[in-house]
């Protein structure tokens, strides 16, 4: 029993359209399946019936409503990546131009140009229709390598199995079989009518296209179509046509199993390899979902349209999400952090009552709430903290920097230049050694013994924009070289101590990166004794101290330092040792 149902992966969710509505079901922050439809016109417009011109209509309309579903799909499933100042529909418009562009870029230009090297290489020049065989096979390459290099994106790779839980549901409809989830996933990823296949008909056609292109031009010695340039404004022109014959043969193929077309299925589905995955059980029935919907609807032409869980003005929805917070554990700041977060805001006082904030950010803030009120530092649950003016990066492998680290990383600037050589020892999330690196220009070095904890100092040096040398070894073990300035942040609580801890603190800062094990101290023994090494004559040693170590970290360093000095904190406590190499 075959159907018209096609469909749709977008962001954690499937669209499904009919004959007279499309679904769209997306599982939210909270597990749960939201589903809006809606009606479409019941009345096709003329150029949607006549042959060669639909394929171009569908083609354009496919683009322009796969967009807005992608955008409303977002509203639904949260996306990170827009900042203060962006729109939703601005960034959806210049991502299409982005994508036209690449797709004319990659599928035509580099074909046709790499085309020319090769028969240059080779010297190949007698037979002319032989280029544009080459100028297929490319594009077939250039596709292949295309598609297998974003499949290795998280969020692409989720997208392909969303794609196969939609070919799966269709085919299980087909098949004729009750739409569940077991049944789903028994089916095949392959479907006739997929728009992969129909990029492989478009790539095929197009070089018979050319094959007749170039012939013509031949037989009229015109020589410009052997010039780059003018092969690429030729395809670019024939784009409508190439959409327009591909449909047609998409919408014949998948009606007939004729022999002569076999060939070009096998090669559709070759493509649906990549281009699909399979789901897992919760995409099916997201897939499901959306299917029935259209289904239901199609059937029953009084059922009402379904919308989504509409945004809130920050006047709406702060009281609501204020009320849920547990203030003996987070204070009311921490909430507009979150919200200026979600919101992409740079600061608290941009935080106004008409603000809108989506469904799908709202169901985040309350589940990073719940986060906060278990007891997790604002700071993980968000991803990010400020230190020194800037945002960087944290998570359970990094010490949240404090304020009193800031005076550590101002007394270590003090004390460099362009021309330092600047050691950051224990770096954890690169806060201090990535600021001085921004702030002076030296030649900064960090090292960290955790290898997740150098990926986290390797991501926020990538978000500032900043390229130190960032190593992962035991201390010194991996350093290289003399420094003018050596800083460290290293474990100085002793074990003893750590069960006492705030909660916050022992519960889920990470506990290499706080043991200094039974007096707090072993770390600053191996910086006393290895650390004259690596500096330079003359050269500064900076280290952040734990209340009550100053004394036995001064006489630590009395044998191989000089000039050795004591800084407080904010609070007044002991907190900074400041030394120069004897």
């Amino acid at each position: 029993m075959k159907t018209k149902i096609g469909g749709q992966a977008v962001l954690e969710g499937v669209m499904m359209r009919g004959a007279t509505c499309q679904a769209l079901a997306v599982r939210d922050e909270n597990g749960n399946i939201l589903v809006e439809s809606t009606r479409l016109r019941t009345k096709k417009p003329w150029y949607a019936k006549v042959p060669f011109v639909r394929g171009v209509a569908n083609l354009v309309s496919s683009l322009t409503g796969g967009m807005k579903t992608i955008a409303k799909s977002a509203e639904v499933f949260v996306e990170d990546e827009m900042d203060e100042g962006d729109s939703l529909g601005g960034m959806m418009a210049i991502s299409m131009l982005f994508g036209i562009v690449l797709a004319l870029a990659l599928f035509i230009f580099l074909p046709t140009q790499l085309t020319t090297w090769i028969m240059k290489a080779f010297n190949i020049t007698d037979v002319k229709w032989v280029r544009s065989i080459i100028e297929g096979v490319v594009k077939l390459a250039v596709l292949v390598g295309y598609m297998t290099s974003i499949t290795g994106m998280k969020e692409i790779k989720r997208v392909y199995m969303y794609h196969g839980a939609e070919h799966k549901t269709i085919a299980c409809y087909e098949a004729e079989l009750p739409l569940t989830v077991q049944n789903v996933q028994k089916c095949s990823r392959y479907h006739d009518r997929c728009g992969t296949s129909f990029l492989v008909f478009v790539v095929v056609l197009s070089v018979l296209l050319m094959v007749a292109v170039e012939a013509i031009f031949h037989a009229a010695q015109i020589a410009l179509i052997d010039k780059t340039w003018f092969r690429t404004l030729i395809k670019v022109a024939m784009l409508p046509l190439t959409a327009a014959v591909s449909y047609e043969m998409l919408m014949l193929l998948a009606k007939s199993n004729f022999v002569l077309f076999r060939p070009l299925k096998w090669l559709g589905k070759q493509f649906q390899k990549l281009t699909t995955r399979e789901p897992d059980d919760q995409m099916c029935e997201v897939a499901i979902a959306a299917f029935q919907k259209v289904l239901q609807m199609d059937a029953d032409l009084s059922m009402p349209e379904e919308h989504f869980p509409g945004p809130s003005t920050l006047a709406e929805f702060k009281p609501k999400a204020k009320a849920l917070c547990d203030l003996s554990v987070m204070e009311e700041a921490d909430l507009d952090w979150m919200l200026c977060h979600a919101l992409k805001l740079s600061s608290r006082s941009k935080l106004t009552d008409d603000l809108t904030i989506s469904y799908g950010w709202q169901n985040r803030i309350y589940k990073m709430i719940e986060r906060c009120n278990n007891g997790e530092p604002w700071q993980y649950v968000m991803g990010n903290t400020n230190f020194y003016g800037r945002e960087f990066e944290v998570n359970k492998w990094t010490l949240v920097p404090r304020m009193e680290t800031e005076l550590v990383c101002e007394q270590a600037i003090l004390r460099t230049t362009k021309d330092s050589r600047v050691l950051d020892l224990c770096c954890g999330s690169g806060a201090i050694g990535l600021t001085i690196k921004a702030e002076t220009g030296a030649n900064v070095v960090l090292t960290d013994l955790s290898p997740n904890a150098v990926k986290v100092a390797k991501q926020n040096a990538k978000n500032l924009g900043l390229s130190p040398s960032i190593l992962c070894g035991d201390m010194f073990s991996k350093v290289v070289g003399k420094f003018d300035v050596i800083v460290s942040n290293p474990p100085y609580i002793a074990t003893a101590v750590i069960p006492t801890l705030d909660a916050k603190v022992k519960n889920y800062e990470p506990h290499t990166a706080l043991d200094g094990g039974a007096d707090g101290l072993d770390f600053y023994r191996i910086i006393a004794s290895q650390a004259p090494s690596y500096l330079v004559d003359g050269g500064t040693l900076v280290l952040e101290i734990g209340f009550d170590q100053a004394k036995a970290v001064v006489q630590l360093l009395q044998d191989n330092f000089v000039d050795v000095q004591v800084k407080k904190d904010y609070s007044g406590n002991d907190r900074i040792v400041i030394a120069t190499k004897k």
